[in-house]
Order: C-alpha cells, then structure tokens, then sequence
C-alpha cells in the first residue's frame, strides 16, 4: 500500500530541508574514504602529520550540503571502509578562533567516548590534559575559561592505540571570516598534530577566497566541483523514492524517473522538487497513489513554480535594481563562456555600450563577485587543477536558470548578443 503519510511529509520539505535520498557522488565518496585510509597509514608508520583541504565547489542547489551530510551518515554507518573517522560538522564562525574550534572538537570526541576509551587504555596518561579540556567544557560560560589548545588535544589524542582520523566539514566557507585566516592556513599546512582532513563546502568563488585567506598552496586533485548528476543516477534517485513510497511503477505509461531526470537537467535541486511535485501529485484525491493516473501538466506546473522560487531567491536587490543589465551580461556569457579577465571586461564593455550601467561605486570584477555568490554564474575548471583554477571558464551553471535571469531582465534569450568581440582584443586567455 502507498505510504501516503511519507508521501505527504516529503513534499512538505522545504529548500534546506535535508534531502531524503541521495545518488551519485561516487568518486567523491572514494576521495574521502581514501584520504581517511592514508591518515591512518601515516601514523601508524609514525610519519609526519600532513594534511590538505579538500573543497567542494558549486552553484546553489548542487547538493553539497547533502554531500556533507552523506558523508555523516556513512561515518556513523561504518561505511567508509576500515578507517571511519569521527565526522563533525563545524560553523564557519568556528574557524576564527582556536580554543572554540579546539573546545568543540573535544566536545564531539567526548560524546564519541574518545575520553573514555583514553581512560581506560592509558589509566594516569593525559590526566591532566583531560581534566584541562573537560573543564573547558563544563565552563565555557564561565567568565575565564580554561584555555585550550591544539597542542592540548593533540598530546590527549596520541594516548588512543587506534587514532581514527577527523573529518572537519565546514559548509557554506564562502562565508568565512577575514581573521580565520590562520586557522584556515594551520589545518591545511597539518602543523596542529592530530589526524584532521578539512572538508569545505562552497560556492563557486571558495577556492579563491581559501587562497587569500591562508591556504596558500591548495593541492591538485583535492578541488572538485560539484554540478549536475550523471542521468542514470538521476532516474536512479526517482526510482528509489518512488520505492521508499511503496508506489507501483508497473501500471504506468510514462517512465517518470526519465521524465523527472530530463525536466530536471538533472540538478539536484530541481530534481529533489520534481520529485516532491510528484509525490504532492500522488496524495492527490483522484490520483491517491496511482502512478498511472498522474497528471504530467500538474507535476510540471508545480516543479516550475518550485524552480522559480529557488531562482527568485538569488535575485538580490542590486541584481533586481540592474536587471536587464544582468540579463545582457548572462547573454554574453552563455554565448561565449569566458575566462574570468574576459568576463569582465565584457561587464565593463555592456556598461559603455548601453544606457545601463554597473551600479554607482562598483566595479566589474566585484559585480561579476556578485553574480557568482549569488550563485548565477561559476568559475569552471574542466581538470580540478589549483594551478589553473584562476584561468577557468565562467558559466551559468544551470540552462533554465540562464534562460530565467535573461527573461527577468528582458532580454529575449533566442536574440543575438551585443557585439562585444571588437572590444575585446589584445586579451589572452589565462
């Protein structure tokens, strides 16, 4: 029978809502589950600590957050192989300071019994260490806390016979603040003498923000960008969901994980809303739970107004105040995907070819800044190369959502671009 409670409560989830089910991902997983493997291989043979950030960049909707929490889940499962770590989500605000940082990880590795398993291995080893940091603890509200350091977490951890490694995940870094520039720089140099891999999440611009803020040598094949999914994992993520419901895809015409996959463009976000559109369509009373008698018109309508909704919210004031601006700039760019330099001097070339202009004390690289923490636009690197990420592609990631800003601003996507070309010679792509 449908589970028509499930049915309910799943399309009733909200935007930042954790997503029920997840596919794909693949290499990512193995990325992480090797990087664990190899931290406890370098202590065991007792080498130096080392360690390096691991970024995951992508567009707003591209299922980073769920990755991260993907990531949680398999560590708490046992399933990321023989090394599982202990996983622990962090605010970014955490990274500004080390004895916060220091006090929540020790926070997380009590309630993960790390203290207790040192008490009983190594009885007298680290007392005091431990008495330090779990008066931190029990007094952080206090005026004078305790001070705690890396060093101190560091000694209490080398007392554990078997030293899992950390995943420190940190989303949203885009967001990090000026002064946590040597937290960032001392967790990817390794130099804090414990087992600690940093996992950050973010947009598009992360990876330079990382690199003005102390990761000064990011390591090649450790950035990975984070888009669409692959179309067999798309159908695939439809056809678990419909399982989980307990609906029968057996009396049904339409192959709706290929019809979700394709109206999707396989985005995770908009696949995540096809699919609550659908399962709002199958509590419908003349549907209840029918695959075979579901309205297509219905399902599309409502995974568009789902869509828009999304896209309306990276629509800032200065983006509304400037639209059409925006819309010539997004026409430009998904004709021509651009290096970063060409980008903006195309932004800088629409501002003095037509009546509308850059907003008043902005220039164009902080616009074009805008657009992708606004998520409209991304820096692309096809190869996940540091040493080459600054001479990347910009894109929109997205086709409907390049179609959407240029509708906004009134710009007729099937019309030809400003001719911009004999503006922009002499300029080498990097």
């Amino acid at each position: 029978m449908v589970d028509r409670e499930g049915l309910r409560a799943f399309s009733e989830l909200q935007e930042r809502d954790e997503a029920l089910f997840f596919t794909g991902r693949t290499a990512y997983i193995n990325h992480i589950q090797k990087a664990c493997a190899d931290s406890v291989k370098k202590r065991q043979a007792k080498r130096p600590i080392t360690s390096a950030t691991r970024l995951f960049y992508g567009a707003p909707g591209a299922g980073k957050t769920s990755f991260l929490t993907e990531l949680k889940k398999r560590a708490q499962c046992g399933d990321l192989g023989t090394s599982v770590p202990h996983i622990m989500s962090v605010n970014h605000t955490r990274l500004s300071n080390e004895k916060d940082l220091v006090l929540e990880m020790a926070q997380h590795l009590e309630t993960d019994g790390v203290f207790r398993t040192i008490a009983q291995e190594q009885v007298g080893m680290g007392a005091n260490i431990l008495s330090i940091l779990k008066g931190s603890i029990q007094h952080t509200q206090t005026r004078h806390p305790p001070d705690a350091t890396f060093g101190q977490l560091s000694a209490l951890y080398k007392a554990l016979k078997h030293q899992r490694p950390i995943l420190l995940c940190v989303d949203e870094i885009q967001n990090i603040e000026p002064d946590a520039k040597a937290m960032l720089s001392l967790l990817h140099e390794g130099n804090h003498g414990l087992p600690i891999i940093p996992v950050y999440a973010g947009l598009g611009n992360s990876l330079n923000l990382l690199m003005d803020h102390g990761v000064s040598r990011p390591v090649s094949g450790y950035i990975h960008s984070v888009g669409a999914l692959a179309p067999h994992e798309a159908k695939e993520c439809v056809e678990w969901m419909l399982k989980a419901f307990d609906v029968d895809m057996t009396d049904a015409e339409d192959n709706w994980p290929e019809i979700l996959a394709q109206c999707s463009d396989c985005w995770p976000q908009h696949l995540h809303n096809g699919m609550r559109a659908l399962a709002q369509e199958l509590i419908h009373p003349t549907v209840n739970g029918r695959l075979s008698a579901v309205s297509l018109k219905r399902v599309s309508n409502t995974e568009r107004a789902f869509r828009h909704e999304a896209y309306s919210w990276r629509i800032s004031e200065m983006i509304s105040n400037h639209r059409t601006f925006v819309g010539h700039i997004m026409q430009q760019i998904v004709t021509s995907s651009p290096t970063r330099l060409e980008a903006r001097q195309m932004i800088e070339d629409v501002d003095k070819l037509t009546p509308h202009k850059l907003p008043a004390e902005m220039t164009a690289i902080r616009f074009l800044n805008h657009l992708v923490q606004r998520g409209l636009l991304q820096e692309f690197n096809q190869r996940d190369d540091p040493e080459l990420f600054l001479g990347g592609v910009i894109k929109c990631p997205i086709p409907s959502l390049a179609t959407y800003v240029m509708q906004y601003g009134g710009i007729d996507p099937g019309s030809s671009p400003l001719p911009l070309n004999n503006l922009r010679t002499g300029i080498k792509r990097c």
